[in-house]
């Protein structure tokens, strides 16, 4: 039995709603959002489609983005953020296909070196394994990375973790 293909593409307005029934955030209108970023050119939002599934999802944030980071600032790059796949899409290469249409991404936008925050947990030694594979280096750090996340009924939901910062030459 072959796997169904899978299609990296930017988010379309039309289809956040779909997006979000298969992969949900902590708001209805976060992605609406990062689309608007995304018109205004200041922001990409790639999205790994399996079918009408999404699979997986990763952010390219770029100069001038209200959210561009102290770290990003920092290293003069571009910011991948939140790059994730859905469980059932685990271990099939989707998030270095969404990684790499990032760094496709900063590269059609004039960047020549693309950033990350990850954290030192136990749980995320996956993702720093796979980001050294890719060719991410060590640029500064441990520091502690906070934000205020709010909820569809206006309860923030603080996150919070200690993260190194690693930078890719693109």
């Amino acid at each position: 039995m072959s796997e169904a293909p899978v299609e990296l593409r930017r988010l379309r307005a039309e289809e956040v709603a779909r997006f979000q029934s298969t992969m949900p955030s902590w708001n209805a209108h976060e992605y609406a959002h990062r689309v608007e970023m995304q018109e205004r050119g200041l922001a990409v939002q790639l999205v790994a489609w399996v079918g009408d599934v999404a699979a997986g999802r990763g952010m390219l944030v770029l100069a001038g983005h209200p959210e561009w980071s102290a770290s990003a600032f920092r290293e003069g790059c571009a910011e991948i953020r939140d790059v994730g796949v859905a469980d059932p899409f685990r271990r099939r290469g989707i998030g270095s296909l969404v990684i790499a249409g990032l760094e496709r991404e900063a590269a059609d936008a004039g960047a020549d070196r693309v950033g990350l925050s990850v954290a030192l947990g136990l749980d995320e030694a996956p993702a720093r394994a796979l980001y050294e594979k890719l060719g991410y280096r060590f640029a500064h750090g441990p520091f502690v990375q906070a934000a205020r996340l709010v909820g569809d009924d206006g309860a923030g939901m603080p996150v919070a973790g200690v993260c190194s910062y690693l930078v890719k030459q693109l």
